[in-house]
């Protein structure tokens, strides 16, 4: 448990499926033990401190900045999900619950105030995938 608990204090979504393709390229090369935990202390430990370094840059120099849109910044969070998303694409079956999940997101927020959207698109891409699990069709 400690040290599970030590890896999920450090997950993110980039550790997390760095730690995945890792643990693939592992098991194809017939390793047993294919999740690499020094691996991934590495990959978490060096996220965070960059984030750390980063925000505090953010903190520092972002009002003298102003609006960071002009440069395009405000694109690097959907430019790093969608590289995410093409590292784990297994094809149009497998992508139903990321499809669901998105629709049901994207009408939650023009539909409803609030950030239900979050939960509404987490929970209903959990329900398709749990609904298609074993399913061939």
């Amino acid at each position: 448990k400690r040290k599970a608990f030590a890896a999920l204090f450090f997950m993110t979504d980039e550790s997390w499926a760095m730690g995945m393709a890792d643990a693939a390229k592992r098991r194809q090369a017939g390793i047993v033990s294919s999740f690499s935990i020094p691996y991934y202390a590495g990959v978490s430990a060096s996220l965070y401190i960059i984030w750390v370094l980063f925000t505090t840059s953010g903190v520092l120099l972002g009002p003298l900045m102003g609006d960071i849109s002009q440069w395009g910044f405000d694109m690097a969070f959907p430019a790093i999900f969608l590289v995410l998303l093409r590292g784990m694409w297994r094809g149009f079956r497998a992508a139903r619950p990321w499809m669901v999940s998105l629709i049901m997101a994207a009408s939650t927020y023009y539909l409803i105030p609030g950030a239900w959207y979050v939960p509404v698109g987490a929970l209903s891409g959990m329900m398709t995938a749990l609904f298609f699990v074993g399913k061939k069709s």
